[in-house]
């Protein structure tokens, strides 16, 4: 017992030190300063290269005597100490802070904001990176620099920007000083739309479900005044123009095939389901062009009927979380298995 304890002691111990080096959990909830417990550094490739050439420098120096020799070594021995304490402040100070995460579709780019304060001193060629995106500046004294980060999304649902890295190699690029933070940063990834899908499905107006676009003129019956998320096709710009102030062209609801029910049980039972998150994304889109209210069913979840950015986000999220299903070819290799063993005599 006591033997054992002491392993899941030094187990604990080394995790804990694993998890303060390399800051592989989201643990820094808000704006981090870089102190000096938060920063590494060691020599690049060519402060390797100058570090050896002194090496071999003072080795000839003492072996013939040469003062002149130790002389200048010692100079540039001092010169490489003093960029590393420079390239020490060049982070030491930083504060780091998340702004926000995008929204992106499956196949694109998502991007990530981060705010680099300079504080009281210059800082100059600071590169932030994360695991597939790189970006950076020099941050002038006193201001803040905004950098975003593009990280390709080849998949849906939530992603987490992951662990930091802060670096920088100035002034000489002898040394290489960097620092890593990891915030609990998340965007959603929404599918990406079939690329020629099928018209939207019928409306409960009765009327013809290819209708694509806004409401005929026939079926205006007034105008609103303007709300934030209303698509442009439906703003007023007459008024606009005139100066009477910003409203919105209100239709009757049967108007262009009324609401539209996005239902998942609809759909083709040989669709994988892949497909019918893509179909749903398009019809979605086409949805919110049309300026036409619709509903979202899936298997345990519903949207009510809506109509606007509110509920075009809402579906896509619905779209974006709906849970991934396991591999098929697995389970058929499986059930053929037990039927030829089955089958066996």
């Amino acid at each position: 017992m006591p033997a054992a304890r002491s392993t899941a002691a030094r187990a604990s111990w080394f995790a804990r030190w694993r998890e303060r080096a390399l800051r592989e959990a989201p643990n820094d909830v808000g704006p981090i300063v870089l102190r000096h417990s938060r920063i590494y550094l060691l020599p690049t490739r060519r402060g390797w290269a100058i570090i050896g050439t002194l090496a071999m420098m003072l080795v000839g120096s003492l072996n013939y005597s040469l003062a002149l020799g130790l002389g200048v070594t010692f100079v540039l021995a001092g010169l490489v100490a003093a960029t590393q304490l420079h390239a020490f402040r060049n982070l030491a100070g930083l504060t780091v802070a998340p702004l926000a995460a995008g929204e992106a579709f499956a196949g694109g780019t998502l991007a990530f904001t981060l705010a680099l304060h300079a504080g009281t001193a210059a800082r100059h060629d600071i590169s932030v990176a994360s695991a597939t995106a790189r970006a950076g500046g020099n941050v002038e004294a006193g201001t803040v620099l905004t950098t975003t980060l593009e990280v390709p999304v080849p998949r849906r649902g939530r992603v987490a920007l992951g662990r930091v890295t802060l670096s920088s190699a100035f002034p000489l690029g002898l040394w290489r000083a960097w620092s890593y933070v990891h915030f609990p940063l998340a965007g959603l990834v929404f599918p990406a739309a079939e690329m020629n899908p099928p018209p939207l499905p019928a409306g409960e107006g009765g009327h013809d479900g290819l209708t694509r676009g806004a409401s005929d003129e026939t079926d205006l019956v007034g105008l609103r005044t303007f709300q934030r998320g209303d698509p442009p096709q439906r703003v007023a710009w007459k008024a606009v123009a005139r100066g009477a102030g910003w409203f919105s062209k209100e239709f009757d609801a049967t108007g262009g095939g009324g609401t539209v029910t996005l239902a998942w049980e609809r759909l083709p039972a040989a669709l994988p389901v892949e497909a019918r998150l893509a179909r749903l994304t398009a019809w979605t889109l086409a949805a919110e062009r049309a300026a036409r209210r619709f509903a979202l069913r899936l298997p345990g979840t519903s949207l009510p009927a809506a109509q606007g950015r509110e509920q075009r986000i809402a579906a896509l999220t619905a779209l974006a979380l709906y849970p991934a299903q396991p591999d098929a070819p697995p389970a058929r290799k499986a059930s053929r298995r037990v039927s030829r063993g089955r089958n066996a005599p």
